[in-house]
């Protein structure tokens, strides 16, 4: 075999173009068939196609954007949308967030099957906060895959990235690695994460901000919009162990509306804002309650950690900085409103900021915690031996000697190519021939990822 061709086999960077026939291809994004996922259902109606899951006997939660008025809509759970076992259901009510809600922005929406198929319900999460960065969600949907259109349910696991607020989507739970995410036909499935022992549905996957597997998925979080489900629930489901508002006895484990739920007693031994008759400012609805007002609110993210926006702080602000990127909640300071202990004031924001560590420069160790890597590098765990590497996201960024390693951060990483015969070989790492980058530019612009065809006329 030449060097060349041998190259072409093990870099990162290069890779067949064309699989060949009868070879395994898994599913954009690394994911693969979840036949067992029959709580998640295929949406489809005249002008596109779309996934849900099932919260209730019959209630599809999905994304709103997958709901058109006056548009028929049917679902089923079948493995695939082109045959298999699993009935078809049609739709005899609908409500998106906008509908049920005068305010703000939620890409959320709720369906009512016309009979209950015969799958258990996914449970749900009303609590928050979003899930940390760093921890890991199942994303199932029907969405297209590198075998082919939308119309095959997948699943993949992925890194949590952090959260932000879309301005027409609501609060979103960022996710994805490279090579894996959501894409076309996804939108309105289920992102479950482990919390209770098991999994529940902790966001409705929504839009991507780059092309397809680039790693950028965006799903609405749950929580900050509780009450939008649980109304629709107590309107068209009979009582369930979940939360509802309404109280079923014998549940294991305990209707969380049996002791916390409305039944007109504020009671000290609920969790912390989760009794429904308590005071309106404590109650977890996605807002942090002054402090005076509320104590323990438990929408309330402590200072110096990450916050969606300036409604989950009790200063009210939530700022980021040169070395952290990701927002945290934090206070305005002055002469005479001194910072916390790890903070210090930013004169020119009038706001405190996390302490600012030491830069570490390019090859310099970051084991410790008390440096930061300056900006354009990335600390890299290379065989234990943790040191600030550049960013790059295709070879073509990195020097002789060095190729980019994709984790969770692409970094120029010192790496010889070792041929067959054990030798080190220290030539160029990308020749010609080898593609060295395994994804192309992406998009500049939000795109939805529910699939959407012409409406027939």
């Amino acid at each position: 075999m030449s060097r060349a061709a041998l190259l072409c086999l093990v870099l990162a960077g290069c890779q067949a173009s064309t699989p060949t026939p009868g070879a395994r291809v898994d599913a954009i994004f690394g994911g693969a068939p979840a036949p067992g996922d029959d709580a998640v259902f295929f949406v489809d109606d005249d002008a596109g196609t779309c996934s849900a899951t099932l919260i209730a006997p019959r209630t599809l939660l999905l994304a709103a954007h997958c709901v058109q008025d006056g548009v028929p809509m049917v679902a089923h759970n079948r493995p695939r949308s082109d045959g298999g076992d699993g009935g078809v259901y049609a739709i005899v009510k609908r409500q998106t967030w906008a509908q049920a809600i005068d305010a703000g922005a939620a890409d959320l929406a709720l369906l009512l099957l016309d009979r209950p198929p015969p799958v258990a319900p996914r449970p749900w999460t009303w609590w928050g906060p979003a899930p940390a960065i760093g921890s890991k969600v199942r994303h199932v949907g029907y969405g297209r895959s590198e075998v082919g259109p939308p119309g095959e349910r997948r699943a993949v696991v992925t890194d949590v990235t952090g959260a932000t607020e879309a301005r027409a989507y609501g609060m979103v739970l960022l996710t994805g690695n490279l090579g894996q995410g959501l894409c076309f036909g996804d939108s309105g499935g289920p992102a479950l994460a482990e919390a209770d022992g098991g999994e529940r549905v902790v966001a409705v996957h929504s839009f991507i901000t780059t092309e397809c597997g680039a790693g950028v998925s965006n799903s609405v979080l749950l929580y900050p919009y509780r009450r939008f489900i649980e109304h629709w629930l107590a309107a068209n489901e009979p009582p369930q162990c979940a939360r509802d508002g309404r109280c079923v006895e014998g549940c294991a484990p305990e209707d969380p509306d049996c002791r916390c739920g409305l039944d007109g007693v504020c009671r000290a031994d609920c969790p912390p804002g989760d009794d429904l008759d308590c005071a309106g400012a404590c109650s977890v609805d996605g807002v942090c309650s002054p402090r005076a007002d509320c104590p323990a609110d438990a929408d309330c993210v402590p200072d110096g950690e990450f916050c969606l926006g300036p409604t989950q702080c009790a200063g009210r602000v939530c700022v980021n900085d040169a070395q952290n990127p990701s927002r945290y909640c934090s206070q305005a300071c002055d002469a005479q409103r001194p910072c916390p202990e790890t903070m210090t004031c930013d004169a020119a924001r009038s706001v405190c900021q996390l302490r600012q560590l030491p830069l570490a420069a390019e090859g310099d160790s970051c084991a410790s915690a008390l440096v930061k890597c300056a900006t354009g590098l990335a600390c890299t765990d290379v065989g234990g031996d943790k040191r600030c590497y550049r960013t790059c996201t295709s070879q073509a960024q990195c020097l002789a000697g060095t190729r980019c390693q994709f984790q969770r951060v692409g970094t120029c990483v010192p790496a010889p190519v070792r041929l067959d015969a054990g030798t080190a070989w220290e030539g160029p790492v990308a020749p010609t021939g080898c593609s060295s980058a395994p994804l192309a530019a992406a998009f500049v612009a939000a795109l939805l990822v529910g699939t959407r065809r012409r409406r027939r006329r």
